[in-house]
């Protein structure tokens, strides 16, 4: 028992001693901590105690929210119709967000088109300024009285009669030029022409037709209007004028290419054996360049004029009308009494197939509407066009049928030297297509033609060079020497036709070279439809307004 009491008290002062060190520890411990505590003033003290307060009444709020929301918070029903609302909200403004979505794209342009607005009232601005400049200028601008109104007719379209004679009249930088007839500048320039045919005639040598037939107003069986005809007798004086022609023997072929037989020369062809002819009266052709450096630049033509040759279609030759500064007259001069266009305009009015024709340039329309006026006060029927240049050529022009020809005029000598000069050289040609004839042809063929298709090609080659020698080469040869025998007859005053209309010049044409085939013609090609011919525009009708 006394041993168990002394153990317990062992224990005991064990635990008691421990408890000692362990205070003396903690105590150690906490003198430390204390230590190392910073100084807090009365001031920061305070400051915590009242921070403390008001996170202890924040938290209180805080319960008191937590409270409220759980007593709030949806049912299960509200909270599915609260969701359902939601997506037919989302569905309603799904077109909003696809807008909303380029916001920025959306933003530039409202920046850009503020910029805008903005430099617009800035030009706002400033034409506000100037207007009020102007304002005041005209304020001071004393006022103009308005000139007498114009009169002009309603236009009553139609076409000029068929047998009509068309004046024409230009108005062109604030004056009227009377161009009149154009068939007199045309038959003017075709007797300047004629006049100098030895320095404009086509000379050179080359295979062609070199004269063309004037025709009369007899019609063969077929409608056509005929050749005037010369008959020539061969006299003992012509047969030895003419001596060197007999020496000339043409080789002559049908159209199949047999050579006839005899052969006879010249003289015998053209005279046969009752030694008379019967001739077509001919001109000879000219050369387009001789005649295009004879008119120069404008150097020929009337006082109000200058006349420019050029090429018109095929062998044919065209002019057109120039304008002298120092010509025309003003509205003043024009409008006096008894003034040439006055009397013009009287001439007229006493023809009811004579017409006035306006040609108007943009800067003398004032000038037109005077030239007018006087044309409608004296009854003259009149129709206009808008036109500007320098040159006129005119349009449209009423066809004439015929026309006195002065036969006298044709040079019968220098037509008899183009014969002398020209005539063997195409004899000489004519004879050499019929002696290389075959040559000819074989060096026609392409060189990659054989065999079958190589013998038709020359076939038809051949065929259709016999009839081209037949029908024109042999009339070339022989054609110079029967114009220089009919111009040698021909004489006086002859009613010809006007196979050649202005603008080109009737009567006149020029030369131009003609070969051979070298190749068959073409197959004929289908006839395509035509289509439908709009009513007539003017073409030779001029339209009256």
């Amino acid at each position: 028992m006394d041993s168990l009491m002394d153990a317990m008290t062992n224990v005991v002062g064990v635990l008691l001693l421990i408890l000692i060190v362990s205070s003396l520890g903690i105590t150690a411990a906490v003198k430390k901590i204390v230590e190392n505590l910073p100084e807090v003033t009365v001031e920061e003290l305070e400051a915590m105690r009242t921070s403390r307060q008001n996170t202890l009444d924040n938290l209180q709020e805080l319960r008191q929210t937590h409270r409220n929301t759980v007593e709030n918070m949806p049912t299960e029903e509200e909270a599915r119709k609260l969701v359902a609302d939601l997506e037919e909200f989302e569905r309603d403004n799904a077109e909003l967000a696809e807008k909303t979505s380029d916001i920025e794209e959306w933003k530039a342009k409202v920046e850009a088109e503020t910029e805008i607005k903005e430099e617009r009232e800035e030009r706002v601005l400033d034409a506000d300024k100037r207007n009020r400049e102007l304002a005041a200028i005209l304020a001071q601008t004393p006022e103009v009285a308005a000139p007498p109104p114009k009169e002009i007719t309603i236009p009553n379209p139609r076409l000029a009669p068929e047998e009509a004679r068309a004046v024409y009249v230009v108005c062109r930088n604030k004056k009227l030029y009377l161009a009149g007839d154009p068939y007199d500048h045309a038959f003017r320039i075709r007797d300047v022409i004629d006049q100098n045919f030895s320095d404009l005639a086509f000379t050179g040598k080359q295979v062609g037709s070199y004269t063309y037939w004037l025709r009369g107003t007899r019609t063969n069986d077929n409608g056509a209007f005929e050749p005037l005809l010369e008959d020539v007798r061969l006299t003992r004086g012509l047969e030895k004028e003419l001596a060197s022609w007999a020496a000339l023997k043409p080789v002559w072929a049908n159209a199949e290419g047999v050579v006839a037989t005899p052969e006879r020369n010249l003289l015998q062809r053209l005279f046969g054996a009752d030694e008379k002819g019967e001739f077509a009266v001919m001109k000879f052709r000219y050369d387009l360049k001789k005649i295009t450096d004879f008119f120069g630049d404008g150097k020929f033509g009337p006082k109000d004029f200058r006349y420019y040759v050029s090429a018109g279609g095929g062998d044919r030759i065209k002019f057109l009308l120039g304008f002298r500064e120092e010509g025309g007259w003003t509205v003043e001069q024009f409008k006096q009494r008894d003034s040439a266009f006055d009397q013009q305009c009287k001439r007229a009015a006493t023809n009811r197939r004579t017409f006035f024709y306006y040609y108007v340039a943009p800067d003398s329309f004032d000038t037109y509407l005077e030239a007018r006026t006087m044309s409608e006060f004296h009854r003259v029927p009149a129709g206009w066009t808008i036109w500007e240049g320098d040159r006129l050529e005119m349009r449209g022009i009423p066809e004439r049928s015929t026309v006195e020809y002065n036969l006298d005029t044709l040079p019968a000598g220098d037509y008899r030297q183009i014969a002398h000069s020209v005539g063997p050289f195409l004899v000489e040609e004519l004879n050499k297509e019929r002696e290389e004839f075959a040559d000819r042809v074989a060096a026609a063929v392409p060189e990659d033609l054989e065999g079958p298709e190589k013998q038709k090609f020359i076939a038809e080659l051949t065929a259709h060079r016999n009839q081209w020698n037949a029908r024109q080469f042999q009339s070339y040869a022989v054609d110079p020497f029967k114009a220089a025998l009919a111009a040698s007859k021909a004489s006086g005053q002859a009613i010809v036709q006007v196979e050649i209309h202005p603008p080109e010049i009737p009567h006149i044409r020029v030369f131009k070279p003609s070969r051979p085939p070298a190749k068959p013609p073409e197959p004929p090609q289908p006839e395509e439809e035509k289509p439908e011919e709009e009513p007539p525009t003017g073409g030779t009708r001029l339209i009256l307004d």
